[in-house]
């Protein structure tokens, strides 16, 4: 019994090793029929805020307008519909060129201006010497169907 539990150890220990595979380096022509999957696909929630943007006029009173607070909530892009990365072959005037092509997916959302002042100064996450106007919104912002791409030249 002995014997056949050592034999079965040996086994198991020395398997890994014959399962090596002999490493051997390939040329440039070998390389050039390699193929595999390439590109990257991106997903998440994704939101953000700007405490102020400032408008300032150029006559000599040197009136501005202050939009506060500002966010943007509810862009998503789900896992089943990814912002994709793929590298692409475009014909640029007469040549064939590789790009780096961006596709965004189906992502809506919002984005909001939480106050709206005619002057008064920003400082410190408030606005100051001014009473709001009111507030904005823009919603149902979509970029779906847009791709970018990107090469060197």
């Amino acid at each position: 019994m002995k014997l056949k539990q050592l034999a079965f150890a040996a086994a198991v220990l020395a398997a890994p090793f014959m399962a090596q595979a002999d490493m051997t380096a390939m040329d440039d022509s070998a390389l050039s029929g390699v193929t595999g999957q390439d590109g990257i696909s991106i997903s998440g929630n994704f939101s953000g805020s700007v405490g102020n943007v400032k408008y300032t006029d150029n006559d000599a009173a040197g009136g501005s307008l202050n939009l506060t607070n500002i966010s943007f909530t509810g862009f998503s892009i789900a896992d089943s519909n990814p912002l994709k990365i793929d590298v692409v072959t475009t014909t640029i005037g007469g040549n064939q060129t590789e790009q780096l092509a961006i596709s965004l997916p189906a992502m809506t959302g919002t984005v909001s201006v939480g106050g709206i002042y005619v002057g008064g100064t920003y400082a410190n996450g408030a606005t100051t010497g001014a009473a709001s106007i009111g507030a904005l919104a823009i919603s149902d912002i979509n970029m779906s169907g847009t791709t970018i791409k990107v090469w060197g030249h």
